[in-house]
C-alpha cells in the first residue's frame, strides 16, 4: 500500500482520532501540529512498519464513541476555522505590499475585520459542536476540548506569524473588533444598586475589547456619576467632566471602560494643539505617494468599544478643535482627508477638563480658554465633578494606602479646611486627593513636619503658603499621627 493511500486513509478520519493516534505513536509529549502534518507522520511511521494502519484506525472505537453526524460538525467547524484563517491570511498579505505599514493596514481594516468576524463566528460553533458531543456522545470532554482548542490555535499560527514578520501586533490589535458579551446590573459590575425611574435595575453592556485598562478595584463609584456614564451607554452621547483637579475624572473614564471591557484612548490638549495632531495629516510615502495618516481620534473613534478622554481640552485654541463638531454629532459621517469617519459601535467620548468648558473665573487654571459654544453644544450633559464626601474619601485613602482610618479622617479633616478657606481668599488651590496620598505615604519615612512642606506646601502659590502652614498647626497633631501609623 503507497504511502500516498495510508495519508488518505488516515487524514478521512476524525481530527480526534488522528490526534490521539498522533499522540500515542509518533509524540506524547508536544501537542498534535495540525492534522496534515499528523497524517503525514503517521503515515510515515506506516510505511516505515513501526506501526500499522490498524494502529491508527483503531483509535476511532476508542476516541469517538459519537454519531457520524456530530462528528462531522466538528470536522465541518474546524474546516470553516480554516477557512476563516485563508480569508484572514489573504487580506494580512493585502496589507503587506504596501511599504507604510500602518495605512497598509488602515485601508485594509474592513477585509481584516470581517475575517476576523468570520473566524470569531466559526470558533462559536466549534465550541457549539463541543458541547453537544460531550452531551450526545460516550467521549471524554477533555480530549474533545484539548482536540478542538489545538485546531483552533493551528489555524491561527501562519496569521499571528504573519503579523508578527510585519511589525503590526499593535496595528491589528487596534483593528480587532469588541463585541458585547453580556449584560450585567449595575451592582455586579460596579457594587452600586442604580435603578431606572421605573425602578427596574440599570443593565450594563460588558464588552470584550483585549486592551481594556486594568480595573482599579479602590476606586469609589458614586450613584451620580454611573447614571451619567450608563446614560451614554445607553445613548452614545458626549459628556463634558468639569471640576477641580484631583475629583476624579480621567480615573472615572478610564475605569468605566476597564469595568465594562472597553478599550481606552486619552488625548491630551495644550495650546499648540492642531488638528494634524489629533485628527490626523496628508504625510509623502516614497512608495504609496501622498495619503492621509489619521492620528489617535480617528482611530480609536473607528474603534468600536473605545472610550476617548479628550484631556483639558480648554487648553487649546478653540478654532483647532471645530473639526471635532462634526464628528461629536449623532450618526456622524464626516468627510476628512479623503475618507469618511463614522462612528464605531458603543464609542463614547468625553472631555475632561478643569472648567466647564465658559472660561475658568478662579485663575487658578492658567491659559484655560472659553470654549466655541457650538462645541460645547455636541456635549449633552456638561457634570460638574466635587470632591467625595469625608468619609467616602476616608475610605479612598485607607484603599489606597492601607492606612487606619482615624489617620486618613484626621489629615483629611485639615484639607477640608483648606477647602473652604479657597471660598474666602485665603488659600489659592486647596490640596488634591493626590496630595493626601503623598502625604500619608511619606511618614514611613519622614516627619509630618517635612511630609507636609514637600506634599502640601510646596505644591501651593507663595501667597498660601502662610494659610496652609497655618491650619497644619490647627489640625495635623504629630503625636495623634505617631500613634496611628
Amino acid at each position: 500500500m503507497s504511502k500516498q493511500i495510508i495519508f488518505d486513509k488516515i487524514f478521512t478520519l476524525p481530527t480526534i482520532v488522528v490526534s490521539q493516534a498522533y499522540q500515542k505513536h509518533i509524540d506524547s509529549v508536544h501537542a498534535l501540529p495540525n492534522k496534515a502534518v499528523a497524517a503525514e507522520r503517521l503515515a510515515e511511521a506506516v510505511v516505515a512498519g513501526k506501526i500499522s494502519i490498524d494502529d491508527c484506525i483503531g483509535q476511532a472505537t476508542v476516541a469517538v464513541q459519537s454519531s457520524s453526524h456530530d462528528t462531522a460538525k466538528v470536522d465541518a467547524a474546524a474546516q470553516a476555522a480554516s477557512r476563516a484563517e485563508s480569508v484572514a491570511l489573504d487580506a494580512l498579505k493585502q496589507a503587506k505590499t504596501s511599504a507604510s505599514i500602518a495605512n497598509a493596514f488602515h485601508e485594509q481594516t474592513k477585509e481584516l475585520d470581517d475575517a476576523l468576524f468570520i473566524a470569531n463566528d466559526r470558533i462559536d460553533q466549534l465550541k457549539q459542536s463541543v458541547d453537544a458531543i460531550a452531551k450526545q456522545a460516550v467521549v471524554d470532554p477533555a480530549l474533545v476540548n484539548l482536540a478542538v482548542t489545538q485546531a483552533v490555535a493551528d489555524a491561527f499560527k501562519p496569521f499571528k506569524q504573519a503579523v508578527e514578520d510585519a511589525g503590526a501586533q499593535d496595528v491589528i490589535g487596534s483593528l480587532v473588533a469588541a463585541t458585547v458579551v453580556a449584560s450585567k446590573p449595575c451592582i455586579d459590575v460596579f457594587g452600586v444598586d442604580l435603578k431606572d425611574a421605573k425602578g427596574n435595575p440599570v443593565i450594563v453592556d460588558i464588552w470584550d475589547h483585549a486592551n481594556a485598562p486594568l480595573i482599579d478595584d479602590t476606586f469609589i463609584w458614586t450613584e451620580t456619576i454611573l447614571r451619567h456614564l450608563i446614560q451614554s451607554q445607553r445613548t452614545g452621547e458626549n459628556v463634558w467632566f468639569g471640576g477641580d483637579k484631583g475629583t476624579g475624572k480621567t480615573m472615572t473614564a478610564q475605569q468605566f471602560a476597564a469595568r465594562t471591557g472597553r478599550n481606552f484612548v486619552r488625548i491630551n490638549f495644550e495650546k499648540h494643539t492642531e488638528p494634524a495632531h489629533y485628527l490626523g495629516d496628508t504625510g509623502y510615502d516614497p512608495t504609496t505617494g501622498t495619503q492621509f495618516q489619521p492620528r489617535d481620534f480617528l482611530t480609536a473613534f473607528t474603534s468600536p468599544s473605545t472610550v476617548i478622554l479628550l484631556d483639558e481640552l480648554t487648553n487649546a485654541a478653540a478654532g483647532n478643535l471645530a473639526p471635532l463638531n462634526g464628528l461629536l454629532e449623532p450618526r456622524s459621517a464626516v468627510n476628512y482627508g479623503g475618507s469618511v469617519w463614522r462612528r464605531a459601535l458603543g464609542v463614547l467620548v468625553f472631555t475632561a477638563d478643569n472648567t466647564l468648558g465658559n472660561g475658568d473665573d478662579t485663575g487658578r487654571y492658567a491659559d484655560t480658554r472659553c470654549m466655541n459654544s457650538s462645541l460645547v453644544d455636541r456635549f449633552a450633559r456638561v457634570v460638574h465633578f466635587d470632591f467625595l464626601p469625608l468619609e467616602k474619601e476616608v475610605e479612598a485613602v485607607v484603599n489606597h494606602t492601607g492606612c487606619k482610618p482615624e489617620l486618613a479622617r484626621h489629615v483629611l479633616k485639615a484639607v477640608h479646611v483648606a477647602r473652604t478657606k479657597v471660598a474666602t481668599g485665603d488659600v489659592v488651590d486647596a490640596p488634591s486627593i493626590r496630595c493626601v496620598l503623598a502625604f500619608i505615604r511619606s511618614l514611613d519615612m519622614m516627619s509630618v513636619n517635612e511630609a507636609w512642606e514637600s506634599t502640601i506646601v510646596a505644591k501651593q502659590p507663595a501667597e498660601s503658603h502662610a494659610a496652609i502652614e497655618a491650619i497644619k498647626q490647627a489640625c495635623i497633631d504629630p503625636s495623634f499621627i505617631a500613634n496611628n501609623i
